[in-house]
């Protein structure tokens, strides 16, 4: 949005933007950018899964291989 300012002797000033609406393709950029960061934060989490499940295989296995299973 545009407006002017009243200036001290009275006169209008410039036009001057005033706040700001974001068009749709900053918001498309911006809805990108949050697809895209959560995306990598489900990345980190599948590998975290990932690797305390083949920890627990692991643990799993040294507690048979103690009992004398294996």
């Amino acid at each position: 949005m545009l407006r002017r300012r009243r200036l001290p002797d009275g006169t209008l000033g410039e036009l001057e933007k005033v706040g700001s609406i974001p068009t749709t393709e900053e918001q498309v950029m911006s809805l990108g950018e949050q697809l895209a960061q959560e995306k990598v934060k489900n990345i980190q989490k599948d590998h975290l899964i990932n690797n305390l499940g083949s920890q627990l295989t692991q643990l799993k296995l040294d507690v048979i291989s103690m009992k004398g299973g294996v």
